[in-house]
């Protein structure tokens, strides 16, 4: 294991545990930490999950493609967040979405038996890494929520203004970087790129925003009639 100490006691999954214990918890796991390329999938679609899987550093979208190869971003996941708890925990359930890695990214894959068998002698630390892992797990069903929120909408307008009034609440400014190009927007809100970025010129015409590419600032306007 060589990944740094201080970057794994920065993630949540190891909250409230010591750095001896930390380490104690990565040789029961078995935790290897691998390096994967912009573009590169992680977790290919229709494969088995047997490990939870951090990202130490770098960013991956995990995302669903049908057959015709469409895709859409469920979500992504940055430096300190996990994925695959859920199908690694829920044992012979196997995921139809892949995770692809944006930038070069390095993910520490810990084996999902220590979440099933914990050491005795760990018991207190694997009570305080289940209350952070179900803590995980709450908020990002929260996040898929508003996500469905944002998709339910009837239009590629209402969709983007949904989308953006998130992002007000969490940067608590009306001006706010978004994490995705056009096309990974588009890919997330479900919607035509092409339809997606004539609605945002129209929106910028109609006074609602402004806008330089992942760059948005909300103008103050009346939304309701948007």
């Amino acid at each position: 294991m060589h990944t740094d100490m201080n970057v794994i006691q920065s993630i949540e999954l190891f909250s409230g545990i010591c750095a001896e214990n930390i380490g104690k918890i990565l040789n029961c796991a078995q935790s290897n930490p691998q390096t994967f390329a912009e573009g590169e999938y992680i977790i290919k679609p229709n494969t088995e999950i047997n490990k939870i899987a951090i990202v130490v550093s770098g960013k991956a979208h995990v995302v669903s493609e049908d057959f015709w190869g469409n895709r859409t971003i469920i979500s992504e996941v940055g430096e300190g967040e996990i994925f695959g708890e859920s199908h690694a925990i829920v044992l012979y359930e196997i995921p139809t979405y892949g995770v692809v890695a944006q930038c070069p990214t390095t993910v520490l894959f810990l084996d999902a038996g220590c979440i099933h068998n914990p050491c005795k002698e760990m018991a207190a630390c694997h009570t305080q890494l289940l209350n952070n892992l179900l803590r995980i797990l709450a908020r990002k069903n929260i996040s898929y929520m508003q996500k469905m929120d944002h998709i339910s909408k009837r239009s590629t307008r209402q969709k983007l203004l949904s989308y953006f009034s998130e992002q007000m609440n969490k940067h608590h400014s009306y001006e706010f970087d978004i994490p995705f190009n056009r096309q990974q927007l588009a890919d997330y809100l479900s919607v035509d790129r092409s339809a997606m970025s004539s609605e945002l010129s129209k929106m910028q015409k109609d006074g609602l925003i402004r806008y330089n590419l992942n760059h948005f600032e909300l103008l103050g306007n009346d939304y309701h009639d948007a």
